[in-house]
């Protein structure tokens, strides 16, 4: 994990996303560079039909791009260092093409999307950018190829939801808290999972700092959820192997193991007891013997 815990957490959420629409490649490095782009995204064609679950994300991702997720809002000198990337890729693909003997048109070159959680008038001014009928969702003038995504703007419907997960504050836990209430879904289900164990991760770094605090807070939610799934699954894998292992019927040593098993997660003595038939003193020493070792 890097010292910027939001870069780590976009960086595999966005591309936990969208690799079911095409290839997403973090930390993407870019020849004669010693920066790093946060994510190039190559559209793959063949998932066409897919872009629609990911709500205006995929809307928008109509062609390759390079994605840069801030933290903060960006400053002007951030958002021209974003760009000399998207120039210096865009020399990679041409100078490629050259040695195919190839042409690619303006419409086949990358575009770049920021995504930030708020934008000044300074930036907007500045810039030039040019509102779409989405609200929150620029553009800049054509031939710089650049969009802006400014998610504490976007509206508050499912359409949006998978941007707003890369807001900040409350923003963000609300978006995380949608996200938990969604009906089950494949990609809502790994989303949940990576969410949570991004969590896991966080409380791991000592010291924690105020954006550490924060992230940690906001995925709480999601960690809450799978917690308890992941407890669930404990408690039918706990049975199941205390079948298999015919728990009940005199195999003592499985039960201490399957014991052991479901004190790692974090379920009563009462209930292993049932699970295990073993007694409250002997599940006691299991716990004593976990924390010698």
């Amino acid at each position: 994990m890097s010292k910027f815990p939001h870069d780590d957490f976009a960086k595999a959420y966005l591309t936990e996303l969208l690799s079911t629409i095409g290839k997403a490649t973090p930390n993407h490095p870019l020849k004669n560079e010693t920066r790093l782009a946060d994510l190039w995204f190559e559209l793959n064609p063949k998932f066409a039909e897919r872009r629609a679950e990911l709500g205006l994300l995929g809307e928008l991702l109509t062609r390759d791009a390079l994605i840069e997720v801030f933290r903060n809002p960006a400053t002007p000198v951030e958002i021209r260092t974003c760009q000399s990337k998207l120039s210096t890729l865009e020399t990679e693909l041409l100078n490629k093409a050259k040695r195919n003997k190839e042409t690619l048109s303006e419409d086949q070159l990358p575009y770049l999307w920021l995504i930030m959680p708020t934008a000044s008038e300074n930036i907007h001014e500045g810039f030039g950018t040019i509102g779409t009928e989405i609200l929150g969702v620029y553009h800049f003038p054509s031939l710089q190829r650049t969009g802006l995504i400014v998610v504490h703007q976007l509206p508050k419907t499912e359409n949006t939801l998978f941007l707003r997960v890369l807001g900040r504050a409350g923003e963000q836990r609300r978006a995380i808290e949608e996200v938990v209430r969604h009906p089950v879904s494949p990609l809502y289900t790994s989303i949940e999972e990576l969410l949570a164990n991004y969590r896991t991760d966080l409380e791991n770094l000592r010291p924690i700092t105020p954006e550490e605090e924060e992230l940690i807070m906001n995925l709480s939610t999601a960690y809450l959820k799978k917690r308890e799934e992941w407890k669930q699954e404990g408690i039918e894998s706990g049975i199941s192997q205390g079948i298999s292992q015919g728990i009940g019927i005199g195999r003592q040593q499985n039960s201490y193991e399957v014991a052991a098993n479901l004190l790692k997660e974090g379920l009563s003595v009462e209930f292993i007891m049932k699970v295990t038939g073993l007694t409250a003193a002997q599940i006691q020493s299991i716990t004593i013997q976990a924390t010698e070792t």
